[in-house]
């Protein structure tokens, strides 16, 4: 998404440089310093990591809403400052911060994620909420009162949802044996999933390196889920074009067509 982004104007790459940071240091707090603690340590902190991701959203959604600046001391005080400084450049739908947060939140207290309704559930935050940030200033053009606000009718996320998680779900399988080296914690896939070959997500994760056959199936089994949100993602993609100048249409096109030609090949190899 950085490259793909550095082709903005410089406004609308200003706006993404500060979104995108604000987002990726939550993620990065998640993954990196809670998750990637053993099990022990993860209960001790859990309540203090929740607290943090709280914080987080309480600052970003002021942030967005006001234009208020982060406290001295903040631990996102630098991400969070940058937010607040778009207040007075664009008009941007606090929703996805909310709804990443609600995701976070989710890996944090390690709930199960018991089918693919769950899986959706948290891809709308983890996955469709960044999304719809970089569909939204794709969007922006200037209006009335100074600001840049979006000429997308209704929410962003509504016009590119199939789209990110098709994406999410190719990143997925790519990177399905890497993420099975760090521990169960860190897959992202429904228990159903597993049930299906007669193991759980710590069992895959014990034998994941030693039977690349089992990584193979369960990547044809994510790809052939994969499957349904092709056709709805390539006609959102079809639809924004209609709504996006030449120029914006052509940064989506080239951030997604990627993973989408990805995708096919591999699904045609099955």
């Amino acid at each position: 998404m950085e490259k793909a982004a550095a082709a903005l104007d410089p406004v609308r790459y200003g706006l993404f440089c500060a979104t995108y940071a604000s987002m990726r240091v939550i993620d990065d707090f998640v993954d990196d310093e809670f998750l990637a603690q053993p099990a022990p340590r993860r209960a001790a902190d859990r309540p203090s990591a929740r607290a943090v991701v709280e914080g987080w959203r309480t600052g970003a959604m002021a942030a967005l809403t006001t234009g208020a600046a982060p406290a001295k001391g903040d631990r996102f005080q630098a991400t969070l400052a940058a937010l607040a400084a778009c207040h007075g450049v664009a008009v941007l739908d606090p929703a996805p911060w909310d709804k990443l947060a609600g995701a976070m939140q989710r890996d944090i207290d390690e709930r199960p994620m018991p089918d693919w309704t769950a899986f959706l559930d948290y891809a709308e935050g983890a996955t469709a909420a960044p999304a719809a940030v970089f569909i939204e200033i794709l969007a922006l053009r200037p209006a009335a009162g100074g600001r840049l606000a979006s000429a997308l009718e209704g929410p962003a996320v509504a016009r590119i949802r199939n789209a990110a998680i098709l994406l999410y779900l190719v990143h997925i399988m790519r990177d399905l044996a890497k993420d099975a080296a760090k521990g169960a914690v860190l897959l992202t896939l429904p228990e159903s999933l597993f049930q299906e070959i007669g193991a759980d997500a710590t069992s895959f994760v014990a034998r994941a390196a030693a039977e690349p056959a089992l990584v193979a199936d369960v990547r044809a089994r994510v790809a052939d889920y994969a499957g349904r949100f092709l056709l709805p993602a390539l006609g959102e993609l079809t639809a924004l074009d209609a709504v996006l100048a030449p120029g914006d249409s052509a940064i989506l096109r080239g951030l997604c067509e990627p993973y989408i030609e990805r995708y096919e090949t591999f699904a045609a190899g099955l």
